[in-house]
């Protein structure tokens, strides 16, 4: 059986450089551009940088034009070039227009290989017109309707024209579906779009409402793929431009690079906390079982804290919050936090008093009292915690900033050193210290 070109791919992957050089010449130049589709795009330039000029034209023209032009960014500038002068002429326009656009736009995601017919043909003119364009369609089984200026007017089925009288007029077909996305938006509103009302594909406006391209499903798929990546790499406290490279392929020093910074300020934000316990050093020396107890509240935090932030940066990423919902969320989280800290305090108030640990020498008022501290540090600490996680994002969202900004790192290290103030004051005013 002919293996698919995503097999391929992974094969050429895992294959050591020579014999993946010799599994490439045995491919056809349409299978070979199907192959690069799916590699990264470091890779596919690589391949395509290596070919001779004659197998170069045929296999990019083989490759779809929002692909086309990513493989054509990554190149340097004088192969980018040559392998530019080697498109047809409709390719070079197609992969010049797509230009104009940044890359995480609707514009920059979209392709021109997309099929429309005018409101004003029959059926039979419909599908002539259509036959002379199928081999550089992606898409056929949406099919755009337009008027004489290209303005979208709505979209029929393939299978509306295959069974309609050839004397039907478009027109007559037409579902008048006309929802879109600009050129200008960003590609992760489009892919909400898409996911929402279950398309095939968005088609994509310019300012006039012209149809210019269409964004199909599979490049929704990859776009969902790499704002999760992003958002996920960002709330680690990874920074850095997202790129298709896999793990095992980006180099050390990238790496490096992408995890450094933050760590380092983490680092310096760390010695707050340090700031903090030196503070109340009297306090700890006075009655050791407060040290002991410390790692546990302040970890209690980050983890709430953590759980809160990724529950409201993954409702935020797939639209199902904006920044004005700042009060409701607040008010949700403040529930949450205070019957979470309030269950955990109650857990940790029986466990000093049932297991009297060998670290806490105290007489038995004391020992309510350093029962009563731990409790209520847990349950300021965890619903605190709450609030601040959930709060961040939307905050980051109000001043246009993205909200895994607000990395799970950055708000550990806040609510640790909250923690603590909250531990060892609490401590100070209920303890005889």
């Amino acid at each position: 059986d002919e293996l698919h070109p995503a097999d391929l791919a992974a094969a050429y992957e895992a294959l050591p450089a020579d014999p993946a050089a010799v599994l490439l010449g045995f491919l056809e130049d349409d299978v070979l551009a199907a192959v690069l589709t799916q590699l990264p795009l470091v890779d596919a330039e690589e391949i395509l940088l290596g070919l001779p000029d004659d197998r170069l034209a045929r296999v990019l023209d083989g490759i779809p034009d929002d692909i086309l032009v990513d493989v054509l960014q990554e190149m340097p500038g004088s192969q980018r070039g040559h392998a530019f002068h080697l498109l047809s002429e409709s390719r070079r326009r197609a992969a010049r227009e797509l230009l104009k656009f940044p890359d995480d736009s609707a514009g920059g995601r979209m392709t021109t290989a997309f099929a429309s017919v005018r409101e004003d043909m029959s059926v039979r003119q419909a599908v002539d017109s259509l036959r002379g364009i199928a081999d550089e369609t992606e898409l056929l089984a949406r099919i755009y309707v337009t008027d004489h200026e290209g303005l979208l007017l709505g979209k029929v089925r393939l299978r509306d024209l295959t069974f309609s009288d050839p004397s039907t007029l478009i027109e007559e077909l037409n579902d008048r579906d006309t929802r879109a996305v600009l050129t200008s938006a960003d590609q992760e509103k489009a892919m909400r779009m898409i996911m929402k009302y279950d398309m095939l594909a968005m088609p994509v406006l310019d300012e006039d409402g012209r149809l210019m391209g269409v964004i199909t499903h599979d490049d929704a798929l990859d776009i969902q793929q790499e704002e999760s990546t992003e958002d996920m790499e960002l709330q680690s406290g990874i920074s850095g431009e997202i790129t298709d490279e896999t793990y095992l392929n980006t180099s050390v020093l990238r790496q490096v690079r992408r995890r450094f910074g933050w760590i380092i300020s983490l680092a310096f934000l760390g010695l707050i906390s340090g700031t903090v316990i030196y503070s109340y050093q009297n306090q700890l020396n006075t009655i050791f079982a407060l040290t002991v107890y410390m790692p546990m509240i302040v970890a209690a935090g980050g983890n709430t804290g953590g759980q809160a932030a990724t529950m409201v940066v993954r409702a935020m990423s797939v639209g199902e919050l904006e920044a004005g919902a700042v009060l409701r969320v607040a008010w949700k989280e403040l529930r949450i936090g205070l019957i979470v800290g309030g269950l955990v305090a109650v857990a940790m108030v029986v466990q000093i008093f049932l297991l009297r640990p060998a670290f806490i020498t105290l007489s038995p008022p004391v020992v309510a009292q350093f029962a009563l501290t731990v409790g209520l540090a847990l349950l300021c600490q965890i619903t605190a915690s709450t609030l601040i996680g959930a709060i961040l994002p939307l905050g980051a969202r109000a001043v246009r900033l993205d909200p895994a900004v607000i990395a799970a790192p950055a708000i550990t290290t806040i609510v640790d050193a909250t923690g603590l103030l909250i531990y060892l004051n609490l401590a100070r005013a209920i303890l005889p210290i």
